[in-house]
Order: C-alpha cells, then structure tokens, then sequence
C-alpha cells in the first residue's frame, strides 16, 4: 500500500546470521533514486532512468568496495526492488548502512510485507505463510493470502447490506467449522503422553521421535521431567510431551515431575491415556475429564490376561514394535484437526479474525446488522 508519508521501506527478509546469498527488500518512491547513486553495474552501462519490471541488474552496492550483488525489479508503480548479495553477516550489515545513508528507512520483516501489500488481510495471511512450520497449515495460509478469506468476507457483507439474514447466518455457520484452525497455522497442538507408570509413554515417546528421546527403563519412576517433541503428522504440527507416570510415591523428584506433568496437562489440546494392556485397567482421572481423549493400550505384543477386555473404542498398540501406531496417529489428527479444511476453504486464520468472526455472529442474532458493518470497517483499518 501506499504510504502517506512518502518513505522509502528496507529490510532483510532472510533470517540473520550467515548464509551464500542473503535476500534484501527496498520498497517506495526513492528506491531506484537510491540506487542510482550505490549501484555500479558490471557491464559499466548505465542504469536506466527506470527500471523494467522483471529486469535485473549484476553489479557492486555500495560505496569503496561494497560487495556484488543482484539486483531484481519487482514492481514500478511503486518501485519495488531486491537485492540479493553475499550473506555475510559483516557484508549484510555494510550495505544496510549504505542504504540507510541515503534515505532508506529500515523495518523488520513483517512490517514490510504490510507496507508492500494492498489488501490488510493478504498481508496477514502472507505473515503466517512466512512462520509456518509445515506443509498443511501453509496450504490453508496460502489459499487466503490468494483471496479465499477475502471472498468470503465480500459475499457476507454484501448479505449484510441487503439485509439478508438468512444467508449471512449460513456464511457465519460454513466458516464457524474451521475457527479452532485459527491458533494452530503457527503454532503446533499440543498432545500429552499421560497414565501410570510402565505403562510405555517414554517407548511411545521414542518411536513418534524416530530416536531414542526418552529413557526406558522397567523400573518405575523413571520419567523425572517433561520433554517435548515437536513433529508433524500428516503435516500438521504437532507437540508430544512424555510425563511421569501417575502413582503414590514418597519420591519428592518423582512427585515434582509427576506435578509438572499434570501442569502440563492443563495447556494440552489432547491427551492420550496410556495403559498396559496386560494389567488391571485403571480408569482415566477426573482432573482429565475436561479434555479430549485417547485411551491407548500398549504392549499387544503381550499375552496378557486383561488384553482381551479392554473397552471398545481404544486404540491398541505396541510402542516396541510400531503396530497400530499409524492407526493412533490418524485418530490424534482426527481429534485436532477434524473437519479438514478443502482446498480454497476460506479459513478465520488469525485469533483476531475469529475474534471478529464470534462478534459477528453476536451482532447478526441481534438484528445489528449495522454494527457488523462497522466491526469489519474498523477490523481493516486497524490493520493497515
């Protein structure tokens, strides 16, 4: 977009630190002004007065020595330049100075890609793209940054002008499905390995990381901390925490890590109860009732008395052997994700747009349509 006063935007967007080539961003009216005045091309022709869109440009940036580069034209209307040079830290850092010197004004990543994108929600799709992890959340990401989101938004506006309730309930309703996908494009859900003791959370732990991350040990009590593992399934990002098995001890470590599991239990987003299949059944706990839930039985690989009356609906496993763990897998996805968004599925992708989404729905069961209209008003202008 535009902007009122005139500036001139750079920045750095690949990461910092040291890499072969780093990307930089000069954005606004002065841009090839700027240029004009650090860039020396190597074929030592002239710059042009303007540059084409899609042009490029080898040469050195920079006053003295500087370092060679590529320089690539994006847009001209504004001008809208990359710069592609060595990615040293040392050398990044010299021709940001050089730019800033001469009238660039430098911005992290994110506010660039908002002085650089016309349409408020595109940019914040283009943000989260930016941050994720994994290959389905940047599917959904990349669907609104084409415009899902905004069309959606258009045809339930339209509804509201016309004062057609009807349909603007069933728009409301559609997108209302995909409105927990809001915190989780970014960041992972989180699943807890929780049950007592030998029941094979750590064996599990190890198989879903592919290593050996926790300890296995017959001895009960093994399990002091909680540890993570970040992983995708069926590219969604998901968070494993291994805790310490429940049971009376007398053990003050043992019982802090037993406290630190159950803390753990609270942010979880699902919890897998896991049990030796070979041993007395030991209902889930009550402080659990509030949360999602798998119940898993472990060590079918065993011939134990109990393994033929375990309660229906339980997904069994051997953490030793792998089997049924893809089956547990699709069933944590289903539990999480459930519906799946298809493809160009406009999706509420920001807390802040299911905020407003949520007020929408207040406003419309009231009869307020006008007040909609001034939520979404002021929700676009406040991200400009």
């Amino acid at each position: 977009m535009d902007d009122p006063r005139g500036e001139t935007y750079l920045a750095r967007l690949t990461p910092p630190g040291k890499s072969a080539i780093a990307t930089l961003s000069l954005f606004g009216p002065r841009a090839w002004e700027i240029m004009l005045k650090l860039f020396k091309p190597r074929n030592k022709k002239p710059l042009p007065v303007l540059p084409a869109p899609g042009s490029v440009f080898l040469g050195r940036l920079g006053l003295g020595h500087g370092d060679e580069v590529v320089v690539g034209c994006k847009t001209i209307n504004p001008i809208h330049l990359e710069i592609h040079p060595h990615g040293g830290t040392q050398v990044v850092s010299m021709l940001l100075e050089f730019l800033q010197a001469e009238g660039a004004t430098l911005c992290n990543w994110q506010d660039f890609i908002t002085y650089i994108t016309k349409d408020p929600l595109q940019s914040m799709a283009l943000i989260l793209l930016n941050q994720a992890t994994t290959s389905e959340p940047s599917k959904v990401l990349l669907d609104q940054f084409n415009g899902a989101f905004r069309l959606w938004l258009d045809s339930f506006l339209l509804y509201i002008d016309q004062g057609d309730i009807k349909n603007a309930r069933s728009l409301l309703s559609d997108i209302s499905r995909y409105s927990h996908l809001s915190a989780k494009l970014i960041d992972p859900w989180r699943v807890v390995l929780a049950g007592p003791t030998n029941a094979g959370k750590s064996s599990l732990m190890n198989i879903l990381a592919g290593y050996q991350r926790s300890i296995v040990s017959e001895v009960p009590g093994t399990t002091r901390d909680v540890l993570w593992l970040e992983t995708a399934i069926e590219g969604w990002p998901v968070s494993f925490a291994d805790t310490a098995g429940l049971r009376i001890s007398s053990d003050p470590l043992e019982n802090a890590g037993m406290l630190m599991g159950a803390n753990a239990t609270e942010q979880a987003d699902l919890i897998l109860w896991i049990q030796d299949c070979s041993v007395v059944e030991i209902p889930v706990p009550v402080l659990f009732h509030n949360k999602k839930i798998i119940e898993v039985s472990n060590k079918i690989d065993l011939d134990g008395s109990y393994a033929s009356s375990r309660q229906k609906g339980e997904i069994r496993i051997s953490a030793l052997s792998g089997l049924g763990v893809d089956e547990l897998l699709s069933k944590i996805i289903f539990e999480l994700v459930s519906p799946i968004p298809k493809p160009c599925q406009a999706v509420a992708f920001h807390p802040l747009l299911k905020s407003a989404l949520e007020k929408s729905v207040e406003f419309v069961d009231k009869g307020q349509l006008l007040e909609v209209s001034r939520l979404w008003a002021s929700f676009l202008k406040n991200q400009n």
